[in-house]
């Protein structure tokens, strides 16, 4: 017991260590891609707007002018947000301008010497920013952007007259677009238009990892099966091991998902694709070692992790190469049971009896139809319904097949007829298939003409009331099955 127990820690800790390597990696890429972007220094909002000649300096606006100061900081806040969101790396540490060196010259030269203001600015110099808040009486404020671009000469302006409740977002336009040049070119949208969400600016988007609780549900629940596996393949039977490495797994799945989810923007299609390579990766390691008949029993959950792990890894090695979306998942969930059962069938064939488990060619199948699918599903655009009208047409065509041949298993059951009636439900499955595709496809409007691609019809069956008669005791329905779209 001693020896199975130091062999379960240590294969505990071996997993704990490199989920921690991963992670490690993945901050350190984040990191690295936040030190090459372009420096911006944001100055604190000085006022007055410094539009028109004054005699009084350019300061911050104190605590004492409610208003003024209350706009001021909530402009602060909101600009250092949105140069962060449109990709520049904001220098936090940079204080802004001493009092009386906040000048147009000032600026331009803080720009000129960015590597040496402040240790970790880039030797190219940085961007700087200088809002200016004043009030123009009641609830109406003078809003001024004054930019100046890296080791620049020159300075970007925009002063608009807003309301009080407009100020943030406004003033986060007018930086958009003196960031973003050119500026002259862009027409001026109306003072009178109702300010928009800053979501819909682009600066902030609107929900990040909307796909994080379907990664974080299926890495809890495939780091639990890597503990099992590992407490299984370790032979002991001890409560006391298994659910502290229950919760060891699903914990670093738990974890692991919402650091990558953090990391990267993941999407619910994203998600249930990398779902797909972990549990039908996991079900044909598991199908191949009960083909194989690997002894001790143990053992084959070993061969479901290893199926797994190379699953999530293709998975992730396909995102990072494409973009999947809902339909694409649910296409890679299809092709692997489609070629689970494919593979199954082929085996039977190949063996023509009707008593034998197919492990092996449904897991030689599954892996086969996964990556297959998984390969397609970044080519091609299709939608999640597409893809369940598709599978019901494969059912029904396999439903069909079969029906069609059982008579060869009604009397006694030799090698051909158990053969025959394979090959019938193989070829009622592909046929189900091709015509649930071809029902499927989008069809072109005969007055637009026909497109490069496009289907030549568009149809879909129908069943119940297809029509009525009249009769002396009112009218009567008609019913009846048919197909109805466009020929």
């Amino acid at each position: 017991m001693p020896r199975v127990s130091r062999a379960v820690s240590m294969a505990a800790l071996a997993f704990s260590l490199s989920a921690f390597g991963a992670i490690s990696t993945a901050s350190f890429d984040a990191a690295a891609a936040t030190a090459e972007r372009e420096p911006i220094v944001v100055w604190p909002t000085l006022s007055p707007a410094g539009d028109a000649p004054s005699r009084e300096p350019l300061r911050r606006p104190a605590e004492s002018e409610v208003g003024l100061f209350a706009r001021a900081q909530e402009l602060d806040a909101t600009l250092r947000d949105a140069v962060q969101d449109l990709g520049l790396s904001l220098q936090v540490a940079d204080p802004g301008p001493a009092p009386g060196h906040a000048r147009d010259l000032d600026m331009i030269e803080r720009a000129e010497r960015g590597s040496q203001a402040i240790e970790g600015d880039a030797p190219g110099g940085t961007w700087v920013v200088s809002p200016r808040i004043e009030s123009a009486g009641g609830d109406q404020y003078l809003v001024r952007i004054v930019v100046v671009p890296p080791k620049g000469h020159e300075l970007r302006v925009r002063l608009e007259k807003v309301r009080g409740s407009e100020v943030a977002v406004r003033g986060l336009v007018m930086l958009r677009g003196l960031l973003t040049p050119p500026t002259a070119g862009e027409p001026k949208e109306p003072k009178d238009q109702a300010p928009r969400d800053p979501r819909s600016l682009g600066l902030t988007p609107p929900a990040r990892s909307p796909g994080r609780a379907v990664l974080a549900m299926n890495t809890a629940l495939f780091g639990a099966y890597v503990a099992y596996s590992i407490q299984r393949a370790s032979g002991s039977d001890d409560p006391r091991v298994l659910y502290p490495l229950l919760a060891l797994g699903t914990g670093i799945g738990v974890g692991s998902a919402l650091l990558v989810a953090e990391e990267w923007d993941v999407r619910p299609g994203e998600a249930w694709f990398i779902s797909a390579g972990a549990w039908w990766g996991a079900g044909s390691g598991l199908l191949l070692a009960s083909g194989r008949e690997v002894k001790p029993l143990s053992d084959r959950y070993t061969w479901g992790v290893c199926g797994g792990i190379a699953g999530i890894t293709l998975a992730t090695a396909t995102l990072a190469a494409g973009h999947v979306d809902d339909g694409g998942a649910a296409l890679t969930h299809s092709g692997a049971a489609l070629g689970m059962f494919l593979g199954g069938v082929s085996e039977l064939l190949a063996q023509g009896s009707l008593d034998a488990t197919p492990a092996s060619g449904a897991g030689i199948g599954t892996a086969l139809g996964l990556i297959g699918a998984g390969a397609l599903a970044t080519q091609i655009k299709v939608s999640p319904s597409r893809v369940f009208l598709v599978d019901l047409g494969v059912g029904v065509g396999a439903l069909a097949g079969a029906a069609l041949a059982s008579p060869l298993l009604l009397n006694d059951v030799t090698k051909p007829k158990s053969q025959a009636f394979l090959i019938a439900t193989m070829a009622g499955t592909l046929a189900g298939g091709t015509v649930a595709t071809l029902l499927t496809r989008d069809a072109t409007p005969p007055s637009t003409g026909k497109k490069p691609g496009a289907a030549l019809y568009h149809a879909l069956p129908m069943g119940g009331v297809i029509g009525s008669s009249e009769t002396r005791n009112g009218p009567v329905p008609a019913y009846g099955i048919g197909v109805v779209g466009t020929f």
